[in-house]
């Protein structure tokens, strides 16, 4: 605006003609700063594409888990559960697992390594890939049809991403009252830890690269 400014007095002193032709050159000049004002501010308002959340990002703990021990948790009185999502996600020395659960009320779980698992209820035997096996049966399941819930209906067994710990992960089934989940290992010496979480809820399962 000073350059403006400047110019326009030089020319009124000078010649009314070259201020008239200094008047049309100033007009042709400011187009495209306002155009150019325009384009940025549209870019600078609007709204950024953000991703969908990953698994990875699930969860209250962020270190390694540091135990291999069965570990159990009890459901509350009122849990009548059914899976409703898988997940597999990474964290920076752990692989997570996620159930997802419709219905009412929290899971309770048994969790142990083992080297081979069996189906409840009818004991034939589960194949799951890798070297063990991280068996966590889940309480306080409801079938589909008492929960009303729509039940997952994605790959199972659901496979993890090559280089982790978790090779995959399995769903066996309801039998009174408790879900037989099986997540394959890599090697059978992982450690691990079995959380849940709310809103919606969760059983997190963290094992250790």
């Amino acid at each position: 605006m000073t350059y403006l400014r400047s110019r326009r007095t030089l020319a009124i002193s000078s010649v009314a003609l070259a201020a008239i032709a200094l008047a049309g050159c100033s007009s042709t000049d400011s187009e495209p700063t306002a155009s150019s004002t325009s384009i940025t501010a549209s870019t600078s308002t609007s709204s950024p594409v953000k991703a969908a959340p990953l698994a990875a990002d699930e969860g209250t703990l962020s270190a390694a888990p540091t135990a291999q021990d069965a570990q159990t948790g009890t459901a509350s009185e009122d849990a009548a559960l059914t899976i409703s999502d898988m997940r597999i996600g990474t964290h920076d020395g752990f692989d997570r697992v996620v159930f997802e659960f419709g219905g009412t009320g929290t899971p309770g779980w048994r969790s142990e390594i083992v080297s081979t698992a069996n189906q409840q209820g009818s004991g034939n035997p589960l194949a799951v890939s890798g070297q063990a096996i991280l068996q966590v049966m889940i309480t306080g399941a409801s079938m589909p049809y008492a929960t009303g819930v729509e039940e997952y209906s994605g790959p199972n067994p659901l496979e993890a991403a090559p280089g982790g710990i978790v090779t995959e992960v399995r769903d066996a089934g309801i039998f009174e009252g408790t879900n037989q989940t099986l997540i394959g290992l890599s090697r059978p010496d992982a450690d691990y830890r079995v959380y849940t979480l709310d809103n919606p809820t969760r059983l997190v399962v963290d094992v250790a690269r």
